[in-house]
């Protein structure tokens, strides 16, 4: 457990909000896998996932970008 969070921690956080859109994108990519193949509420589950973890990618990716702007007008 302690390698997985200094792992972590030594992520930037661009990578960071890269790590959540990847995950997101897996997620998507087997909510539409689930509904082709099967009729499975999980696909359902695994939908609010994906949404959840790109709106957290995007939010860290925005979060950075916007700092970098205001760093650069001071």
């Amino acid at each position: 457990m302690t390698r997985l969070i200094d792992f972590w921690d030594r992520l930037s956080s661009k990578k960071r909000g890269l790590l959540f859109i990847s995950a997101g994108a897996l997620c998507l990519l087997g909510c539409i896998l689930l509904l082709i193949f099967t009729e499975s509420i999980f696909s359902t589950v695994l939908l609010y996932f994906s949404l959840g973890f790109n709106i957290i990618g995007l939010y860290i990716i925005l979060w950075i970008k916007d700092g970098k702007d205001k760093n650069d007008k001071k």
